[in-house]
Formats: C-alpha cells, sequence, structure tokens
C-alpha cells in the first residue's frame, strides 16, 4: 500500500486482509494523523516514501520490499469484500502460468447503497516477480506488465474489493479532481498522444459532469480504437457524453458500434434503449431494454453502472412499457425491480402510482407496501399523500402502525382516517384541539387551514391564515386568491402542494377553484399521479359538477384552446362519473392535437365510453384514461 493521512480507512482495509497476508508493507508519503500508529496495530512494515507526483514509482518502491510469493495492492479507501480462503488459495495454486489476476472493484459514489456504484477490474494480485510493475504516473496498472510477462488472457478472479474513494465526501476532502487533473496534464506534455492519459483526462471531466470537454479528449481515443481493456468504456462514456450534449444521432451511432464489438455490455445495450426513448420510438427501446435484461449484470471487463442488466433495466421497461399503454406489464417489471432490489425508490414510486391510477391496487398490498418488512421514511413520504390524496383506509391503517412516524405524525394520521371522509367541521375541530401541542408547527397550521376551509368556514380559514404570514408559508398566497383578496391565480409550485392539502381534507369547492383558474390562466398544468388519484376519488356527484363547470368554461366568448393535459384529465374525471356531454367536448378539444398519438387514442377512448353511456349494447375500448394521462405526461 502508499498511504498519506488515512487514519479513517486505514483500520477497516487492514481488518479485512489480516487473515489473508503474511506481510503489510506501507509506504507513507507523509501522514501527519494517526495512520502510522494504526498500520503498526496490524504488524505493518513502514517505509518512510518521498513523493514524486508519480503513483507508479512510489508503488514499485514498495514493491521492491516485498518478500512473498504473491502480491495483493490496496488503497486505504479499500477492503476485501468477504473473500472465501479456499477460493483464494485455489486461484494461487492451481495454474503456474497465471501471473496475475483481474479483481473486480466496486466503486461507491453520493451514498453507499445498491443504488450507487460503479464497477470495474483492476490487476491488483500478481506474482512477486522483478518485471511485474506497475505503470503510469496516476491511473497507474501492472496488467500491462502482466500480459507481456504471460502472453495470455489475464482471468477474472471470483472475489471482489470494495472503494469508497468516489464518496463525494472523500473527492471534496482530498481534492481528487484537481488533484488527479494536474497529474495527468504533467503526463500528457510528456506524452501528448498517450491514449490512456487522454482516456484518464476524459473520464476526469465525465465524472465533473463537464461533458463537452470531456469529448476533447475521449473521441481521440475512439478514433484510434486502441486495443485495450478500458475501450469498451470509451464507447459508453463518448456516446453517453455526446447525448448529454445535444448530439443524439451521433451517440446512437457510436453506441450500435460498441454493441457491435462488445454485445455483453448491458450499459451500452441500455444506452441505445435510451436514444430510442428520446426519439419517442418506444417500442424499439422497449426490447432493446429487453436484450440488457437477458444479459444480466455486466461481466467483470466491463465497467457498469449499478442496476444495468438488472433492476435499473426492468424500472426503465416499465417507464416504457407505460408508454407503451400497458400498464399491466410495466407492474410486471416495476415487481421485478423489486425483486431485485426491494428499496429501489424509483420503481416503487412508478408501481405506487401506476396502480393508484389503474384501479387495480392489488398489488400495493402484495409487494409494493411491505407488511412484514421496515418501510424507509422516502416510501412513506410518497405514500401517505398517495393515501390520503385517494382516501385510502387500508393504506392509511397500515401507515399509523408504522414505527418510522413520530407521536405527530400517527395523530395526524389517525384524526385523517377518522375525520376527512366526513362532511362538516369535524376534522377542523379535531385538529384545532391536538394543536395546542404544536401551536406554531407549520405542518399542523396546513393541516387546520385546509381544514377549515373544508369546514366552510372562511373565518377559520383566515385566522389561521394570519398565523401562516408569521411564519411566511406560500399557503398565504393561495388564501389570498380563495378569498378574493388577490385576483391572479397562484404559480404551479404554489398551486400543486395547496391542491394536495385540500384534497386530503375534501375541501372540494376550494379544489377545482384553484384548478379552474390556474387552466384560465395558464397553457398546462403537470399534477403529481397521486394528485390526479385524489381528484378521480372524489364523489360522483362532485365529478358530475366539475364537468359541467368544464363545459361551461369554454361557452360564450370565452374561447380558448385548452391543454393537451387539462383535456385528458377531465376526460378521465368524465369517464368516472360517466359524463357523456365532457366526454363529448373532451373528444371535441382533442381533434386539436390531432399530430399526438396519445390525444388520438383517448379521442377514440371517450367515443367508445361515450356509445358505451348512449347505446344498451356494451363496447369497451380496454384503454383507462387516467393512465393515458400519465403516459401522455410522464417523462420516459
Amino acid at each position: 500500500m502508499i498511504v498519506k493521512n488515512e487514519e479513517k480507512h486505514l483500520d477497516r482495509c487492514l481488518r479485512s486482509v489480516r487473515e489473508w497476508v503474511s506481510e503489510i508493507i506501507i509506504g507513507d508519503t507523509g501522514s501527519t494523523d494517526q495512520t502510522q500508529s494504526i498500520a503498526m496495530k496490524y504488524g505493518a512494515r513502514i517505509i518512510e516514501l518521498e513523493w514524486n507526483n508519480d503513483f507508479a514509482e512510489a508503488r514499485n518502491r514498495v514493491l521492491d520490499m516485498a518478500s512473498c510469493s504473491w502480491i495483493l495492492v490496496l488503497d486505504a479507501d479499500e477492503e476485501a469484500d468477504n473473500w472465501d480462503a479456499d477460493v483464494l488459495s485455489g486461484m494461487l495454486t492451481s495454474d503456474d502460468r497465471i501471473a496475475g489476476f483481474y479483481i473486480p472493484l466496486i466503486s461507491y459514489y453520493d451514498t453507499i447503497s445498491e443504488e450507487a456504484y460503479i464497477t470495474d477490474s483492476v490487476c491488483r494480485l500478481f506474482r512477486n516477480h522483478p518485471s511485474l510493475r506497475f505503470r503510469g504516473a496516476i491511473h497507474e496498472n501492472a496488467a500491462d506488465s502482466v500480459l507481456e510477462l504471460t502472453q495470455r488472457p489475464i482471468p477474472y478472479a471470483p472475489l471482489q474489493i470494495k472503494h469508497y474513494g468516489y464518496l463525494q465526501s472523500e473527492i471534496d476532502q482530498k481534492n481528487k479532481h484537481f488533484r488527479n487533473l494536474e497529474l495527468i496534464l504533467a503526463s500528457l506534455q510528456k506524452d501528448p498522444l498517450n491514449v490512456q492519459l487522454l482516456y484518464a483526462l476524459g473520464t476526469e471531466y465525465f465524472q465533473e459532469g463537464q461533458y463537452g470537454e470531456s469529448l476533447k479528449h475521449l473521441i481521440p481515443v475512439y478514433e484510434q480504437n486502441p486495443e485495450s481493456g478500458f475501450i469498451s468504456d470509451v464507447y459508453l462514456k463518448t456516446a453517453y457524453a455526446l447525448y448529454m450534449t445535444g448530439h443524439s444521432e451521433l451517440a446512437e451511432v457510436i453506441t450500435e458500434q460498441g454493441i457491435t464489438n462488445h454485445p455483453g455490455f448491458t450499459d451500452l445495450l441500455e444506452l441505445k434503449g435510451i436514444l430510442l426513448t428520446q426519439k419517442e420510438a418506444y417500442g424499439e427501446a422497449y426490447d432493446w431494454m429487453l436484450k440488457a435484461s437477458v444479459q444480466g449484470k455486466a461481466k467483470p471487463m466491463y465497467s457498469s453502472t449499478a442496476g444495468s442488466g438488472t433492476y435499473r433495466t426492468s424500472w426503465l421497461s416499465g417507464r416504457l412499457s407505460e408508454k407503451l399503454l400497458h400498464p399491466e406489464r410495466a407492474l410486471f417489471h416495476y415487481q421485478h425491480a423489486l425483486l431485485l432490489h426491494r428499496d429501489y425508490l424509483p420503481a416503487w414510486a412508478d408501481a405506487l402510482h401506476c396502480s393508484l391510477l389503474s384501479g387495480n391496487t392489488l398489488p400495493m398490498l402484495d409487494w409494493i407496501i411491505p407488511r412484514n418488512t421496515s418501510i424507509l421514511q422516502e416510501q412513506l413520504d410518497l405514500l401517505i399523500p398517495a393515501a390520503l390524496n385517494a382516501g385510502r383506509e387500508d393504506w392509511l391503517e397500515f401507515i399509523v402502525q408504522t414505527r418510522a412516524l413520530s407521536e405527530q405524525r400517527q395523530l395526524w394520521i389517525t384524526l385523517m382516517l377518522r375525520y376527512a371522509s366526513e362532511p362538516g367541521c369535524r376534522l377542523y375541530t379535531e385538529l384545532l384541539d391536538s394543536s395546542s401541542c404544536w401551536p406554531e408547527d407549520p405542518f399542523w397550521l396546513s393541516y387546520l387551514w385546509s381544514a377549515a376551509w373544508k369546514a366552510q368556514d372562511s373565518d377559520a380559514a383566515g385566522h389561521v391564515d394570519e398565523q401562516l404570514q408569521l411564519i411566511h408559508s406560500p399557503l398565504t398566497l393561495i388564501h389570498a386568491y380563495l378569498s378574493g383578496r388577490n385576483h391572479e391565480p397562484p404559480s404551479e409550485k404554489e398551486l400543486v402542494p395547496a391542491l394536495q392539502l385540500l384534497l386530503q381534507c375534501r375541501a372540494y369547492p376550494q379544489v377545482h377553484q384553484l384548478l379552474t383558474a390556474f387552466y384560465e390562466y395558464s397553457s398546462s398544468l403537470s399534477l403529481p399521479a397521486s394528485v390526479i388519484a385524489g381528484l378521480l376519488s372524489a364523489p360522483v356527484h362532485v365529478l358530475h359538477a366539475w364537468c359541467l363547470q368544464w363545459g361551461q368554461s369554454f361557452s360564450g366568448d370565452k374561447q380558448r384552446i385548452p391543454a393537451l393535459e387539462e383535456i385528458l384529465l377531465y376526460a378521465s374525471i368524465a369517464q368516472r362519473c360517466s359524463s357523456s356531454a365532457c366526454l363529448d367536448a373532451a373528444a371535441i378539444h382533442l381533434g386539436s392535437y390531432s399530430h399526438n398519438t396519445y390525444a388520438l387514442v383517448a379521442r377514440a377512448a371517450c367515443l367508445t365510453e361515450k356509445s358505451t353511456l348512449r347505446y344498451s349494447i356494451p363496447v369497451k375500448s380496454g384503454i383507462r384514461l387516467p393512465l393515458l394521462l400519465r403516459a401522455a405526461t410522464m417523462r420516459p
């Protein structure tokens, strides 16, 4: 090892290998913390090294001190991941012609979780031979010298190393990006055509999200197409950087070349699907996602990201299924993603919302809500508003029983469960009685304000608004509009949270007042699926009234072309309450969007639904308009 100020990581690293090694040799390049004390605790031999901005030089000076027949090289921010003694022994004695092994490296970034890691392979286990040495001042490797010695492919070890050096906290603390740039640029001055250095430089900019700058260095490597283990990653990074900089056609060309040369690289297969999705070729994109899923987890020779070929690809397949209007198939893919990774939040959220809008909430009870396991706070943050909006009492009963809720939240859910569906002021009075425990809590005041509107008590709502003004709550702008003090409707950012509050307390007149006003003044409004589900859960007589008001809003001189999202929402409401007039109006307005596939499908569904209402012969289209609304507005 070579180290400097690694007291944070070194103990974990050495503890992970102490059973497998006969000696520990550490080159220290100037530690001023407890690094050396920790190393000595494990019986390490410490060598003081002068740092010359050259990683290969430092590593090779330590290698010169090794006395055993095999060498394992680690960094302090790495650890052996539960290695098996029999497996390791078998590797080192199986074949005298083998001089080294590639070991899979799992590099975590952002947070230590299954959702955030990159896989790679590094030659860190090799024989103690004088010709086996590292090369390269940065991103140094020993693989080239192993290949030259044996003239044989390097096998991959069935063991892996965990790496924590890409965690954002580590990058910031050690200023790794600027350190690496400095070393790479210095090396390029000596060897400007070195493809490995160009690849390393492009990768540094890529990891920082500077895709345009990364392309300046990755494209020359791609054009040279060197016979190297990192060329598959060059294809991937170059294509993705082109996609992110708006050059999708060229990105697709390079992706296809990469797939031809590396057909088992699931990240490239997945990227091909993403590029086709951008072109709205959803069927072809779905086929490519299936190809990636069939491949499964990328092989060790590829630098891959977590979930490619497994849970992330299944989630993307689900979203494409929704775009293709196959909700049952989408739910199958979301379930598969969650079987592979139980807490994968994107799949969990989409499964929740697809279930809500499909009307098929049985999957929620079976596998989306983990009845016998703990539930994450992030999942609760999605589940609670969905359950409250849609009035799902069975979900609320589950939520009340979870240990993740504070005493305050448990009381609030209990009161909402008991009184939100009751007409009148009972919810308001119960919340008011309980608010004495949390008199200035913005959360509690927000629900108290909403419950006052549900009770049709504008004076009480005004009193709560005075308290909301003291804490600068955005609800004060909503209150000013609802009470007539301000005639300009609020922005979408302010509107959606207020709609959710009012929906949960069943303040339906105020819900529709906000909704209609916003549509009259704005071209479109993107509503979350849980809010749409809440709107559709309103009583049928309320939905009928909304449909009637919507139809009347286009009468007289007030001529406007409603946005597609608005038409699809009211068509969904009309389907829910069997409003023939509203279905007819929606079909007429959808004619203005004849270029849009979803509008054409929706128009056919509206006319079919209208025929079903008018004639005794049952005609079923099989299209649920709420799901069509979600498909038309969701980002694939």
